[in-house]
């Protein structure tokens, strides 16, 4: 769900359980239940993330569990759903401090590529060097070779190589796009441009990963 596309189709999956929920009545089995819980507890989560926890809409459907009525848990909590929904489409609510919630994303490249569609170039190429230095120290890890914990990135790519972990093509790749990370982390911001950036996630995404 790293769009605004995908936002809203996690909504509407939502709003679709809630529905096919069954009225309820004491003679609700146990599977039934867990449905139910398992509803409330996604919508919960989804309604966090988007909104955050001191949004009405979050707090409103915290509040309309606590009733007594478990069939007004499912008729209120759809009626939330739809609002939220709404005011999404509306763009209303919709800010990138809550999109870029590490839980939100499935890794931080979905995140980077996000923000660069959004024309966040800076922000995205900041993110690009954080998944090169985790992905690097993984990978050195693996294969066993010591480094200090303070070792600048481009050291720890020559390490690398050094090591024939990659090929020197990989190197002198990787070696350009953390240039790319280290220019939008000290804010020379225009050393480089989206295509740099995009050319990066891409590298990341292709490459680095899978080392």
């Amino acid at each position: 769900m790293a769009s605004r596309t995908g936002l809203l189709k996690r909504f509407d999956e939502l709003i679709d359980l809630g529905k096919s929920l069954p009225e309820f009545s004491n003679s609700w089995s146990l599977d039934q239940r867990a449905a139910k819980k398992r509803w409330e507890t996604a919508s919960i989560f989804l309604l966090e993330k988007t909104f955050g926890k001191g949004d009405e809409y979050y707090r409103s459907f915290n509040d309309a569990l606590r009733w007594p009525n478990p069939q007004a848990h499912i008729t209120y909590g759809l009626s939330i759903l739809n609002g939220a929904k709404e005011e999404i489409e509306k763009g209303f609510l919709f800010k990138i401090e809550h999109l870029v919630a590490a839980d939100f994303f499935n890794s931080i490249i979905d995140q980077a590529e996000y923000l660069l569609s959004c024309h966040y170039k800076d922000v995205a190429a900041i993110l690009g060097r954080v998944a090169i230095e985790d992905t690097l120290r993984k990978v050195a890890r693996r294969n066993e070779i010591s480094f200090a914990d303070d070792i600048k990135l481009a050291a720890l790519n020559d390490l690398l190589w050094k090591h024939e972990v990659y090929a020197k093509n990989v190197w002198r790749v990787t070696q350009g796009h953390i240039d790319t990370g280290n220019y939008a982390a000290h804010g020379e911001f225009g050393k480089y441009d989206e295509k740099a950036v995009e050319d990066m996630l891409k590298w990341i995404r292709e490459t680095v990963l899978n080392l």
